[in-house]
């Protein structure tokens, strides 16, 4: 919570701005000096208003986002202690024997368990809430299980239809049409079979019986309810472990396929944990073939939240975590290194091994810490090494059964978790600082600058010639060349062929118009996601790089050669930031926003979706394949007029010439 002092101070502070603002534009003709002095003092006010907004966050939502099976789950449910012991059958030495093993209180295992995102908060009482499917998506994800029964055995493989494992199991528990196991004997000889009931339903009555079937089983109206609370009839920490494992496997009959699960946990159970420091402890869903998702952009854009990147220490930082931090790390006016924590998730001894620690483990996460922030450097983004975690849930417990190794005791689990809860303080901590300590520059900065002389002649001089400069770089059409647009649209449907490559994804995804909830997907995002460059090297980043950097230059070059301009420009550079990732967005957001309306309406009434729909089951000619198909009718689409290369450019040179419109409005020019 900011302090009352602080609060005082900043009101303090934009008061005089405020007036000094209103003095110098009260006076006589406005000139050069007078302009870059009026907007500097603006944007300080504006900044002050935005680092008050943020000092005043009480809670922090704290996000993990990983790739499927990384023990994101896991890490959470250890961290605030969602875990309790219970009584399970293990097989032991071929023997099956009653144990007493610490589970987890949500569903965990070798990834996929969990269906979707899942909110975790502290609660006067215990209850789940959830955010369903609706009826007709439901509808259309069993009629996608049942096509993929239908498929299974064939021998084509863009044929075969796959769907995750999670939706295959909710649908297979919602329609009663589950894989059951048979014991037979031949003679001593002991032989398990595995049915499958949709199987047999399609091989005696065909597709459309178990479709009409599955739907009907599923009694789809009658799953209306979306919230049930702790009835106090049992233990509390079993109740939330069964509750929660039906709602995510989908087992109760009152409810339908949850698009996302609320958890709200008693204070009760939560005595000793940390989690009522934070407003709430997201565990996103797994990241698969695309990292960067529309749903993951909310929490990383939000100034209350602080994401998680869950990686595994053998290969930190993971693939699909470097793609995702990368892609939003390269907007420098963001901060978003300030919120960011790379969370490494160790196994046992893995530390003890690295090259060069002797089975030192401190020693070890060290070396390993080194060499992800050098992997960051790399990909030349900042990451700041305090931000890098580490964290194993599991370093004192039995490998076989899962309790508590005896040459350990909880006090040695408590103090990982409070290190680990303490580096996250520490996040906050010191991203508070910092904007504390900036709130000291601007009163110094501001001080220099009412108390400062005019500008010599010198001075001004050089402003006049970082004008022109600046204006010879407003029009990127003499920057940028026109054939380096030409292949967006062949980028942005390599990108969608190689991202959902199982053509029943493609399939799902027209069915649903270029979206696919279940997997997060939203062809129009991505397609923003391409035209503003994956990283620097790719598309708009990549265009304009030379000339980013060259007006960055000219602006660094009048505080390094000037000593009045050390207080006047540095706002401005900072604003220069934010305009570039403005204009880098707003190309972005343009493109999906005329892609949304290309492929309007978003309907079987289009030609264009109708015809991707009826590639499935079309017959192929010899060397066609129904990727090569779909793209091709994608390819034609979007060349139509207004061709969505030239689009991209056209918005390009637009907004870029405001980026350095808004640049020279600083410098008081029109």
């Amino acid at each position: 919570m900011l302090t009352i002092q602080w609060q005082e101070e900043i009101t303090s502070l934009q008061q005089s701005l405020r007036r000094e603002i209103s003095k110098i534009s009260g006076g006589s003709e406005i000139n050069v000096t007078k302009h870059i002095c009026i907007n500097n003092l603006k944007s300080k006010l504006e900044r002050l208003e935005e680092i008050e907004k943020i000092l005043s966050i009480e809670k922090y939502k704290i996000v993990f986002i990983g790739t499927i099976g990384q023990g994101k789950t896991t890490a959470i449910c250890h961290l605030f202690n969602l875990i309790s012991d219970f009584k399970v059958s293990k097989t032991i030495n071929s023997k099956i024997k009653d144990v007493i093993e610490t589970k987890e209180l949500l569903s965990t295992g070798a990834g996929k368990t969990t269906i979707c995102e899942v909110i975790i908060k502290a609660a006067e009482k215990t209850y789940i809430e959830i955010e369903p499917y609706t009826v007709d998506e439901i509808e259309n994800l069993i009629f996608e299980f049942c096509d993929s029964i239908a498929n299974k055995d064939n021998p084509q493989s863009e044929q075969k239809i796959i769907i995750s494992q999670e939706i295959e199991r909710a649908i297979r528990n919602i329609t009663e049409l589950k894989i059951t196991s048979k014991t037979v004997y031949d003679g001593d000889k002991k032989n398990i079979l595995r049915i499958d009931q949709a199987k047999e339903l399609l091989d005696e009555l065909g597709v459309e019986v178990l479709k009409k079937t599955a739907l009907n089983n599923a009694n789809l109206e009658a799953r209306t309810t979306t919230k049930i609370e702790f009835d106090n009839q049992n233990n509390e920490q079993e109740w939330i472990k069964n509750t929660f494992d039906a709602i995510n496997n989908v087992q109760l009959k009152e409810f339908a396929i949850p698009r996302k699960i609320y958890l709200y946990v008693s204070y009760e159970i939560l005595s000793g944990s940390n989690l009522s420091q934070f407003d709430s402890v997201v565990d996103t869903k797994g990241l698969d073939e695309n990292p960067i998702r529309k749903d993951l952009q909310k929490y990383i854009d939000s100034q209350d939240t602080i994401c998680l990147f869950v990686t595994p220490f053998a290969n930190a930082p993971e693939a699909n975590i470097s793609k995702l931090i990368g892609y939003h790390l390269t907007s420098k006016s963001k901060e978003f290194h300030h919120r960011f924590v790379t969370l490494v998730l160790p196994h046992k001894n893995e530390p003890e091994k690295v090259h060069g620690s002797d089975g030192d483990r401190d020693l070890g996460i060290t070396i390993r810490q080194d060499e992800v922030q050098a992997t960051f450097k790399n990909l030349n983004l900042d990451f700041f090494k305090e931000n890098i975690l580490f964290y194993d849930s599991l370093r004192y417990y039995h490998d076989d059964i899962v309790k508590l190794n005896e040459n350990y005791d909880e006090e040695d689990v408590q103090a990982d978790k409070n290190e680990l809860l303490k580096a996250i303080a520490g996040v906050i901590e010191r991203r508070r600082n910092f904007l504390l300590s900036e709130i000291k520059n601007i009163q110094e900065s501001f001080a220099k600058i009412k108390n400062g002389d005019a500008l010599t002649g010198a001075e001004v001089k050089a402003i006049e010639n970082a004008i022109q400069n600046i204006k010879s770089l407003r029009y990127l059409s003499k920057r940028v060349p026109t054939f380096v647009y030409e292949n967006f649209i062949d980028k942005y449907l390599e990108y969608y062929r190689t991202t959902y490559r199982a053509w029943n994804t493609k399939h799902a995804i027209h069915r649903n118009f270029g979206y696919y909830d279940p997997r997060d997907i939203d062809i129009y995002y991505d397609a923003k996601v391409v035209a503003e460059g994956i990283d620097e090297d790719e598309m708009l980043k990549k265009f304009t790089r030379e000339v980013k950097q060259e007006l960055e230059n000219i602006l660094y070059g009048l505080t390094s050669a000037n000593e009045s301009l050390k207080t006047l420009i540095p706002e401005l550079v900072k604003e220069f930031y934010a305009f570039y990732d403005d204009f880098i967005y707003e190309v972005g957001t343009e493109i999906q926003e005329e892609l949304t309306s290309k492929l309007s309406p978003q309907s079987e009434k289009s030609e264009f979706w109708y015809a991707l729909i009826a590639e499935k089951g079309k017959e192929k000619k010899k060397g066609e394949t129904f990727t090569d198909n779909v793209c091709e009718i994608f390819k034609r689409e979007l060349e139509l007029e207004p061709n969505l290369n030239k689009f991209l450019q056209s918005k390009a040179e637009e907004h870029w010439e405001r980026l350095v419109l808004k640049i020279l409005v600083f410098f008081g020019q029109k």
